[in-house]
């Protein structure tokens, strides 16, 4: 729900301002844009919370600390709150590569 208020707040502000053409291609950036952003928080909270990827073990059993592995699923990325960090964490990533995106 906050991403759809997040792509309809930004294509009426910037509609209200240009042409319906401009204002089209905008729509579809953005909306392309956010969409690329949830498959990838999507794609991190589900590997490392479960392990697999649409259903696929991705891990294999012999990691597992169970199997006399090294690893352990983090249930904590399967929660809510996972999603906000996971997307910090791509904006500070994005912005340390970026120097134009930096405050002063």
């Amino acid at each position: 729900i906050i991403t759809n208020c997040i792509v309809m707040g930004r294509i009426e502000a910037f509609a209200l301002a240009n042409k319906p053409w401009a204002s089209f291609l905008d729509g579809i950036g953005n909306g392309l844009g956010y969409g690329l952003i949830l498959v990838i928080v999507a794609f991190f909270r589900e590997l490392f919370g479960s392990g697999s990827l649409l259903g696929f073990r991705i891990v294999p059993e012999s990691w597992y600390i169970a199997e006399g592995g090294f690893y352990s699923n983090c249930g904590l990325m399967l929660f809510p709150p996972m999603a906000l960090i996971i997307v910090g964490c791509i904006i500070w990533v994005h912005r340390s590569r970026n120097k134009d995106l930096q405050e002063k």
